[in-house]
């Protein structure tokens, strides 16, 4: 909230040093205050969570489906903000949802080139259920991880061996400032919980 408030600060005091030679529309300034927000991560007035009759905590339906959570050599990481829930209080707290991974040139190939049932260069997007609690994350098999082509044809329904290293069936324990780490604590800021 503070580099929010900042940011505004910044921004008024250069709409009012303007003042004299130009008009600003509020439009323009809603705009560029939406885009400030999306770039620090800071949820807006579209995206402020509700609690609803299933007892869980749920994200608005408004926006873009996939909200980005992580980017690496291999894939980008994304969280149906459909899907997403969230609940439990304090250390039993949790964020669940299907995720999906994009994957690189360079993933497509890393993801195939020791899995007998995939092929090198041929995944390029992949979808899981992922959970991520405070101090631990798993991945589900209902249902099951499904990885596509490029033209949205189903090539593998499990999980790849390569994503056996990464998503667990049982719940792990984060390893520090790892990627799933990084995950949990941007899909926990969604929902409001920073600490």
């Amino acid at each position: 909230m503070r580099k929010r408030t900042a940011i505004a600060l910044i921004l008024a005091s250069v709409f009012a040093v303007n003042a004299g030679t130009a008009t600003v529309e509020a439009s323009w300034l809603s705009k560029t205050l939406k885009k400030l927000d999306n770039a620090l991560g800071v949820p807006d007035g579209d995206t402020q969570v509700t609690k609803q009759s299933d007892g869980y905590l749920h994200l608005p339906q408004v926006g873009e489906r996939w909200i980005p959570v992580a980017e690496n050599q291999y894939y980008k990481t994304y969280l149906d903000r459909r899907t997403a829930i969230a609940g439990g209080e304090a250390q039993n707290r949790f964020v669940a949802g299907n995720f999906k991974r994009e994957f690189t040139p360079i993933g497509s190939h890393w993801l195939g080139e020791v899995n007998n049932d995939i092929k090198p260069d041929v995944i390029t997007v992949g979808y899981s259920y992922m959970i991520y609690s405070v101090d631990e994350y798993s991945v589900r098999n209902d249902p099951t991880p499904a990885y596509y082509d490029i033209h949205g044809n189903l090539i593998y329904k499990s999980r790849a061996i390569r994503m056996l290293e990464l998503d667990r069936t049982f719940s792990v324990t984060y390893t520090p400032e790892s990627e799933q780490e990084r995950i949990k604590d941007r899909v926990f800021h969604l929902f409001g919980w920073d600490y």
